[in-house]
């Protein structure tokens, strides 16, 4: 009887198997596979294998040795900026009495706006004679600033993008912990004499340490593959000046190249290196919580 459960389990269960590893394991090892061959949809033929011609050649590459500075630089900027400003607003509205629900919507309002129509309206916005923002800016005496066509102003145009978009997140996940915390313990601390820095740091911060790792890695693992806001505002541009890894990939792979191989071998490279930051974080935070006890 248990025998003929079981069978029926592994039946049941077998086509979403199959239908998984068909939409996911197999193209995975297919991209390994492909990534050390030299196969350029573009010039037709067989793939070739070049072994690990397509991981040198990256080394080798301008464009995305440039990416990679990018990337890096949305990480160390981005990430940081995101979690001080969801933090600090989470903890803002926590004491509001008037107007909470009103207040918490109107910040959630840009993480549920789609990439596509956030891409379009920033564009606008940045627009060298015709933006909203260059025109606020003009009431303080600056000139226009071309945002989308300055190298520096176009990498800060995307930041300030993110920040926009995913800081409603941290806001929200740091703000339904400090909803959840327990009153007590808050109050325990007032009563001893705690200052409200004091209550911040020695009782709510340890207390959202786990809520802030996970946001930290998912936000992390987000701005390392970040495309979608890049491909509507800049297409990358002006040059290369803000061509994150993943949309570097894209251009190789699918829109202004068709070299299959090459880009699988950016695809390992970001993925491993999404692996092993993310594995470096998860231990540093282990680490601290450890050194807390």
């Amino acid at each position: 009887m248990y025998l003929h459960s079981r069978v029926s389990a592994i039946i049941l269960i077998l086509p979403l198997v199959l239908v998984l590893a068909s939409l996911t394991i197999y193209p995975f090892l297919n991209m390994v596979y492909m990534s050390f061959h030299n196969y350029d949809l573009a010039k037709g033929g067989d793939p070739k294998f070049i072994g690990l011609g397509n991981y040198l050649a990256i080394f080798k590459d301008r464009l995305a040795i440039s990416s990679v500075e990018f990337t890096a630089i949305l990480v160390v900027i981005a990430l940081p900026l995101e979690m001080l400003f969801g933090m600090g607003i989470a903890w803002l509205f926590r004491n509001l009495i008037v107007g909470e629900r009103f207040m918490r919507s109107l910040v959630l309002l840009p993480m549920m706006v789609p990439a596509v129509v956030a891409g379009i309206a920033w564009k606008m916005l940045f627009n060298y004679n015709f933006g909203p923002l260059n025109y606020f800016l003009s009431l303080f005496g600056i000139s226009n600033i071309s945002w989308l066509g300055d190298p520096n102003f176009a990498r800060l145009g995307i930041i300030i993008v993110d920040l926009w978009q995913w800081t409603p997140f941290v806001f929200l996940v740091l703000y339904s912990g400090l909803q959840s915390m327990p009153a007590e313990l808050v109050e325990a601390a007032r009563v001893d004499g705690a200052s409200s820095w004091a209550v911040i740091r020695y009782v709510e911060l340890p207390i959202l340490a786990p809520l802030i790792g996970t946001v930290l890695i998912i936000r992390l693992i987000d701005l390392l593959k970040l495309f979608d806001i890049i491909y509507m505002i800049t297409w990358g541009g002006p040059g290369s000046a803000t061509h994150s890894f993943s949309y570097y990939i894209y251009k190789v792979g699918l829109s202004y190249g068709w070299d299959v191989g090459y880009a699988s071998a950016l695809s390992i490279v970001l993925l491993i290196v999404v692996v092993f930051l993310v594995n470096l974080l998860m231990r540093v935070l282990r680490l601290r919580a450890l050194l807390e006890l």
